[in-house]
């Protein structure tokens, strides 16, 4: 059964998800884009690339991390990608994520933008969507399609739609995103371990 998501129970998951850990991790993080807080220098971005994949997990090959940092510094001289971020632009997602000869890392783009400004952009993974999902079938909170949530711009207008139904306004996104992310990683690893319960069919021939 769904917990309703409320206030306190989205700060109760917050505090869950911030580990000691995790709380070192995120400092480093917020020194390092305060020391390169740009995204014009390959050898900056190439840095921030390699530690931000590696801390949000965002699954970036590693033969595709430097022409993934190329791309973003070739968006930031020529398509003034740091202006987009500081305004909290969504086509700063798609840009990023829309690198020539690579596969589409959306994920990745998304956890770069919320990285670079968490005011104005959620988090898009497996999780979160399994999460708008569940709550979308049991409580019907927006109209939407499951595809939809491929999408960073429908994500976004979904969250906002989630965040508003709940009447979690007072909630900033990383505070969802935390609480997205444990609760659907949850529901993911339960739908797993029911697959895997399940007898398997013999066939007698």
């Amino acid at each position: 059964m769904l917990p309703r998501p409320t206030v306190e129970l989205v700060e109760k998951e917050c505090e869950i998800f911030r580990t000691e850990a995790w709380l070192v991790y995120t400092e480093a993080l917020d020194q390092l884009r305060a020391q390169f807080p740009l995204n014009t220098d390959i050898r900056h971005v190439l840095l921030k690339v390699l530690v931000l994949n590696k801390f949000y997990s965002a699954r970036v090959n590693d033969n595709d991390v430097e022409p993934l940092a190329y791309h973003i510094v070739g968006l930031a001289n020529e398509h003034s990608l740091d202006q987009l971020l500081d305004h909290g632009s969504l086509d700063a997602v798609s840009l990023i994520a829309t690198c020539p000869n690579l596969k589409e890392y959306l994920s990745f783009a998304s956890k770069f933008c919320s990285w670079h400004n968490p005011t104005a952009y959620p988090i898009y993974d497996s999780n979160v969507r399994e999460c708008l999902w569940s709550y979308k079938k049991k409580d019907a909170f927006a109209e939407f399609q499951k595809q939809d949530l491929y999408y960073y711009k429908k994500l976004v207008e979904i969250v906002i739609k989630f965040r508003r139904y709940y009447e979690l306004e007072s909630l900033t996104f990383i505070q969802l995103d935390e609480f997205m992310w444990r609760l659907g990683g949850q529901l993911l690893k339960a739908r797993k371990d029911q697959k895997n319960r399940a007898p398997a069919i013999s066939t007698i021939t």
